[in-house]
């Protein structure tokens, strides 16, 4: 599989079903950022690295409650279809905001590439904002006697 491809996996219902007995199973043995010893054969146990086991127990969490699971390597490209649907909006939307210069592409004969991390980074600082604007919309309701 290409390392840029965005592949999501849906787990059926009896993954889901393993995927959260395999989580409870894990947790109830492993120490919060230690390394997780798994046995890979009758003679072979290997410590995953904390990074590894974190990202497991999440991959186990989200196929537990029957999410789409995906692994994106953070220099991957996306689409701007993908993009918009990860910042979840319209692709003419975000097309817009690549020509105002909100967010990076790079152009692959005719269709644009945008890096995954300036999305993700897009998207995180946009809820961010949200968050300030509501914390002060909240601040300001007792002044406006609307609380």
């Amino acid at each position: 599989m290409p390392r840029n491809q965005i592949d999501l996996v849906l787990p059926t219902g009896q993954e889901a079903l393993r995927a959260g007995e395999l989580r409870h199973a894990l947790e109830q043995r492993a120490s919060p950022g230690a390394p997780v010893r798994v046995q890979v054969d009758d003679a072979t146990g290997l410590d995953l690295p904390p990074i590894v086991a974190r990202l497991l127990f999440n991959i186990l969490e989200e196929t537990a409650a029957g999410h789409a699971v995906t692994l994106v390597p953070v220099e991957a490209e996306v689409t701007t279809q993908q993009a918009a649907d990860l910042l979840n909006v319209s692709r003419p939307f975000l097309v817009g905001m690549i020509d105002k210069g909100l967010l990076a592409s790079r152009m692959v004969g005719n269709q644009r590439r945008l890096p995954l991390q300036d999305v993700l980074a897009y998207k995180a600082g946009n809820r961010a904002k949200r968050r300030d604007a509501l914390r002060e919309m909240v601040e300001i309701d007792p002044q406006l006697g609307l609380i």
